[in-house]
């Protein structure tokens, strides 16, 4: 195997002129819409991401073919120094963008950058690995370790069907590259993420007429807003626990004491041990006004991704190895969540957003910067050869 800066001037030299090919695939895929929501439209990007990757030397093998959980895994054999244990690439196919956005927010290039609904979350990161590998074999190398390939359908609505696929998958795995956008417009890649739950709190009061009979009543409405605002005094900024009450509903009518009120919560911590202990304290809320009945349900949906030594380490690896492809890669912590939160609640290093880098992601102004994009793949393919 070549030293390490004669195979990154090699990897840097094939990416130079790739960028005409790698944007001829993002405009394909990018219109090839794919919102969560429509199985038969997430389904058709798979066939064509399929299509590429096995034209690049992936074996395939589908998990549901054909409805809204469908997944696309992949596989790689490595080469003759394979080392124990897999590596692990997550990656969704899946958008936020519902059917039609392409006519108000079609896919084009202004100014340096490549501009659609999806492009940075997460097409162009697919489109990164579809060339690292096409690198890789173009330069007659293989990957240091057998590769699997993830791309789910769900992510973008909590990956709730394809979480036991993504753990399954990890189980075998010595690290995880997650294809999820870098950071900013650097594209700082991303060592912690925040975990995610979710519940709904619902207050059961008693009805009454609010003229005749007040008294009687016993408001659902007023014990919810008191227990939300006790709730968002549990916002802890320092430690990073955050409370949202994000929907409220309640009541029937304005002269109608209300008997039913609830609230949809949203809590977000950097460790999952602060999750846990907001948990319990959710279950054992009891209400203010006695005649009233409060209900709790949820769960943690999504762990933390916590920093951990052999995540940093991973990280140090792709910031030498960016860095001899002339990137200038940083960490950061991010509040979202992604797949990659699911691997390292396991145990198993996991570094995330090395996908392209841009702004604006679920948003019409989502873009990616066409300067670092190949070279972005270029860390990619360096990462499959080292890792």
């Amino acid at each position: 195997m070549p030293d390490a800066n004669p195979l990154a001037a090699q990897v840097r030299e094939y990416f130079e002129t790739r960028l005409p090919a790698m944007l001829a695939r993002l405009e394909a895929w990018t219109v090839c819409e794919s919102p969560t929501t429509e199985p038969a439209a997430v389904n058709a990007l798979r066939r064509e991401v399929a299509a590429a990757f096995i034209a690049a030397g992936a074996k395939q093998q589908f998990h549901a073919d054909g409805t809204a959980d469908a997944a696309l895994e992949l596989t790689v054999q490595g080469g003759t120094e394979v080392k124990q244990g897999e590596l692990l690439v997550l990656g969704h196919l899946d958008t936020v963008y519902p059917l039609g956005t392409l006519a108000r927010q079609p896919f084009r290039i202004d100014a340096g950058c490549a501009y659609g609904p999806g492009v940075l979350d997460m097409k162009a990161g697919l489109i990164s690995a579809l060339f690292a590998l096409q690198a890789l074999h173009a330069l007659s190398l293989a990957p240091r370790r057998r590769l699997r390939l993830l791309f789910t359908s769900d992510e973008e609505t909590g990956s709730r069907t394809s979480r036991p696929l993504i753990e399954a998958a990890a189980k075998g795995a010595a690290a995880v590259l997650v294809l999820e956008p870098g950071a900013g417009p650097a594209g700082a890649l991303k060592t912690a993420r925040k975990g995610i739950a979710d519940f709904r709190l619902r207050a059961h009061g008693r009805a009454a007429h609010a003229g005749v009979d007040f008294e009687q009543g016993a408001s659902a409405v007023v014990e919810l807003a008191r227990q939300i605002a006790a709730l968002a005094a549990w916002s802890d900024p320092a430690r990073g626990l955050t409370v949202n009450p994000g929907v409220v509903r309640g009541g029937s009518r304005v002269n109608v004491v209300a008997a039913e009120a609830e609230a949809e919560l949203e809590l977000r911590a950097w460790r999952l041990s602060d999750l846990q202990e907001a948990e319990q304290r959710l279950a054992a809320l009891r209400p203010l006004d006695r005649r009233v009945r409060l209900e709790v349900e949820g769960r943690i949906n999504r762990p933390p991704l916590e920093r951990t030594d052999a995540i940093a380490a991973l990280f140090l690896l792709a910031r030498d190895c960016g860095r001899e492809l002339g990137l200038d890669l940083a960490e950061s912590a991010t509040g979202g969540g992604s797949d990659g939160n699911f691997t390292a609640a396991l145990g198993i290093p996991t570094l995330d957003g090395l996908g392209a880098a841009g702004e604006g992601a679920h948003s019409p102004g989502e873009y990616i910067r066409l300067d670092t994009w190949p070279l972005r793949a270029a860390l990619l393919a360096l990462l499959f050869a080292r890792v």
